[in-house]
């Protein structure tokens, strides 16, 4: 797919969080390690802990991605997923032949990396009850029903069960894994008689309760001890820093590789691997306190860190402001390219655009699933080391071809505006740090300015069918009388400019009235189409012809000449005797044709110059009457 390295595909959502960052930079070293390409797909997922509509149609992506290619998958299957999607993606890999590992929350169905988050909770427990010799502990779950906050709601209940204590502890508070149910937590914990440690399921309800005890007057660990788990930065430089359990990330990334290389070389492979957790106790548990250098340092890391996020902050408020001005997508690969400097460094970023076998892209034309070409839209490759494909080229391909064999990580997400399919993008970071938080925003940013882009295009192509009707006659298809007299004034001036002749040529179809009056005003419509079809066959030396009134035509010729003007005529009536002798109708289709041929310059305006083919022409249609005896 990419080179001759076998390839893993590799599903995991919201990269932005600590916890993913670090799990796809060890994914990418460990890759290396193995010899494998990696593709990354991420997925946003649920933003914050309520905003799921983005995530709702990011399933779309599952629809083009090659699974026949890959060699192995890893799925990290964690609560930011949507629950939808989460199984979306499970139907899709059951169905693949390749090996298939989960790392996070158990799954019987495919080979497991799972950390010990039971021993960890369970050693937590013990810590509280024997090395401070509490006997009224807390425990605040995370979400009801969750994988991990089941395995370790069961562990505390078990650890606490082993210590002798009730199994409830000083009371369970169901939170969210996130930071949003602290207060509730806080004045749940209160009115049950503050207990003398409470337990958090993970770091960030841990901060988040610490934070709303000591804002209701409780102090943390004097009053009352905290701790948490899956080890965070955040954990690490929160005052008072966070009791916790780690997880070895680098550790799960090593050993889903070290499956999947062990199933493809046929070698056996247990089903479930247990990596081992190790408990840290902070200063949040009374237990130890940095020394007053290292809170300085950290906090001056901090600083550092606010200022650069401030400033990546600016970087995207001003790409936010230019990327609304773009009007084509040249001009949002110019932006892109200009202020893509705020999600970390990367080699190359493609962003293939559907479209159809025409080429019209999605941001020409709107397409709610993928289709099944592409156009590279915008390509960035900052060392010309894949190959841009030509035109159109079909999803199946997927990526273009790396120039060199060295092994390639590329994250690969959905683009889309609710349920408008944009595309993909793909991007290749300079080291084996993934893009941070800020890419996220950058792809929801170009997804906002495609849908804009297609707003626009749309508009654009509703002016030009709007002016293409002001300007033509919809019977014939021909210009009408607005459209001929524009686009004629418009050669007419330029002719002028240049010592030459011209030709005023005026048609007029005989006997409409007869056949109206005879065969209907339907059959006279189409006599009519017939004639504006044989007018049009005869323009092949830049004439301007339109239909100026009921059965009347009129063609302006620059540059013309009498043998011109004689092969023109010519032309038309041999377009009126084939049409007689195949159409075969009750009538003949017959027209009186006018032609004046003179020196432009001496005619300063259009109107008078066309009013002398007019006279050719009536005249023509008054000599065919008194040839045929009509009466006038």
């Amino acid at each position: 797919m990419i080179n001759s390295h076998k390839t893993v595909g590799v599903f995991v959502c919201g990269i932005g969080d600590e916890f993913k960052e670090t799990l796809c930079r060890s994914i990418n070293i460990a890759a290396k390690s193995f010899g494998f390409n990696v593709l990354i797909f991420s997925f946003i997922g649920r933003i914050g802990a309520k905003y799921d509509d983005y995530g709702r149609y990011e399933d779309r992506l599952l629809d083009i991605i090659p699974f026949d290619r890959l060699d192995g998958i890893i799925f990290e299957n964690s609560n930011i997923f949507t629950n939808d999607m989460r199984e979306k993606i499970y139907r899709r890999i059951r169905k693949c032949s390749c090996p298939v590992v989960v790392i996070s929350e158990p799954c019987e169905d495919f080979y497991e990396v799972q950390f010990d988050n039971y021993r960890g909770i369970t050693e937590m427990v013990g810590h509280f009850a024997k090395y401070h010799g509490f006997t009224r502990i807390g425990y605040m779950s995370g979400i009801e029903g969750h994988p991990d906050a089941v395995c370790r709601l069961s562990a505390f209940k078990a650890a606490m069960k082993e210590n002798g204590l009730p199994e409830e502890g000083a009371g369970v508070f169901h939170g969210d894994f996130w930071y949003s149910k602290g207060g509730e937590a806080a004045d749940f914990f209160i009115e049950k008689g503050l207990p003398q440690a409470i337990i958090c399921a993970n770091d960030y309800m841990a901060i988040s309760l610490c934070t709303e005890l000591e804002n209701r007057g409780v102090r943390v660990p004097d009053d009352v001890c905290i701790s948490g788990c899956d080890d965070t930065y955040e954990g690490k430089v929160f005052f008072p820093r966070i009791t916790t359990i780690e997880r070895n990330v680098s550790d799960a990334a090593f050993s889903a590789f070290s499956v999947i290389d062990n199933l493809l070389k046929g070698i056996p492979q247990e089903r479930t691997v247990i990596l081992p957790t190790k408990n840290h106790y902070g200063y949040s548990c009374g237990c130890s306190r940095e020394s007053l250098r290292n809170e300085f340092i950290q906090r001056n890391g901090i600083l550092s860190d606010t200022r650069t996020f401030r400033y990546h902050i600016y970087d995207t408020e001003t790409a936010m402001l230019e990327m609304n001005r773009v009007s084509d997508i040249g001009q949002m690969a110019e932006t892109f390219s200009k202020y893509c400097c705020n999600f970390g460094g990367f080699e190359k970023f493609f962003l293939f655009a559907y479209c159809d076998e025409n080429g019209r892209a999605s941001y020409e034309n709107a397409y709610d699933s993928p289709t099944a070409q592409t156009i590279p839209a915008i390509w960035m490759d900052r060392y010309g080391t894949s190959v841009r494909p030509d035109g159109i080229f079909p999803v199946s391909d997927f990526l273009p071809c790396e120039t060199g064999d060295d092994t390639a990580c590329y994250y690969i997400s959905h683009l889309h505006f609710g349920s408008h399919c944009f595309g993909y993008s793909t991007i290749k970071m300079v080291s084996v740090d993934p893009f941070n938080e800020f890419y996220n925003i950058w792809l929801m940013n170009i997804a906002v300015s495609l849908e804009a882009l297609l707003h626009k295009n749309n508009i654009r192509q509703l002016m030009r069918e709007l002016e293409s009707e002001s300007v033509h006659d919809k019977l014939t298809g021909m210009l009408n009388r607005r459209g001929f007299e524009k686009n004629a004034q418009t050669a007419f001036d330029a002719a002028r400019e240049i010592p030459g002749e011209a030709a005023a040529i005026v048609i007029d179809m005989d006997r409409l009235k007869h056949v109206n009056d005879v065969y209907g005003h339907a059959e006279g419509d189409y006599a009519i189409r017939a004639l504006g079809r044989i007018i049009s066959g005869c323009c092949t030396e830049n004439e301007i012809a339109g239909r100026t009134g009921g059965d009347e035509f009129y063609v302006f010729a620059p540059n013309y000449s009498a043998g011109k003007a004689e092969c023109f005529q010519s032309r038309l009536t041999a377009g009126l005797d084939e049409f007689n002798r195949r159409e075969n109708k009750p009538y003949v289709l017959s027209a009186s044709c006018g032609i004046y041929l003179a020196d432009i310059s001496k005619h300063p305006f259009l109107e008078e110059f066309m009013k002398r083919g007019d006279e050719k022409m009536y005249a023509v249609k008054r000599e065919r009457r008194l040839e045929a005896g009509e009466v006038r």
